[in-house]
């Protein structure tokens, strides 16, 4: 999994941490049956975008999930911008084939990501020093505070 947040520390030192794999059974959203998916969460990331709406700053993070080994597997980036209580899906793809693709935090017709994913990359998230300071289901995202952010507040 490779992690990466705004702070002093160059690109080339950025945090290269091995992709986590888990199974997750649920049910589906729909028909209610039982269903089981095995996640593999590449990234989980501090993102901060410039918009036509302003700053849009929270986490980002790439999932790729398989329902059973038939099926061909489907990559989503999934976004939590600061405040939100659940994550929510930007883009999937599956197989080469783009189904949609928003820009991170776009908000107009999205997809809420089932709760068990959200859990997934909430744990993800906080195993990472200092990324989150809460990011539990339901409430509101806080980020940890930067090495940048914490100069800049001393020298105020």
């Amino acid at each position: 999994m490779t992690v990466k947040t705004r702070n002093s520390r160059s690109a080339a030192k950025a945090e290269t941490r091995e992709p986590v794999t888990t199974v997750v059974a649920t049910r589906h959203p729909k028909s209610g049956l039982p269903v089981t998916y095995r996640v593999v969460v590449d990234a989980v990331e501090r993102m901060e975008v410039i918009g036509e709406t302003g700053v849009t700053v929270g986490l980002a993070a790439r999932l790729t999930i398989q329902e059973r080994a038939g099926r061909r597997p489907v990559t989503i980036m999934a976004s939590r911008v600061i405040g939100e209580g659940a994550w929510y899906a930007d883009a999937m793809t599956e197989g080469g084939r783009v189904h949609y693709s928003r820009g991170f935090g776009n908000r107009q017709a999205a997809r809420r990501l089932l709760a068990d994913l959200g859990d997934v990359l909430s744990i993800c998230a906080y195993d990472v020093p200092g990324l989150v300071e809460d990011a539990e289901p339901g409430q509101p995202l806080k980020l940890g505070k930067t090495k940048r952010k914490a100069k800049a507040a001393t020298k105020a």
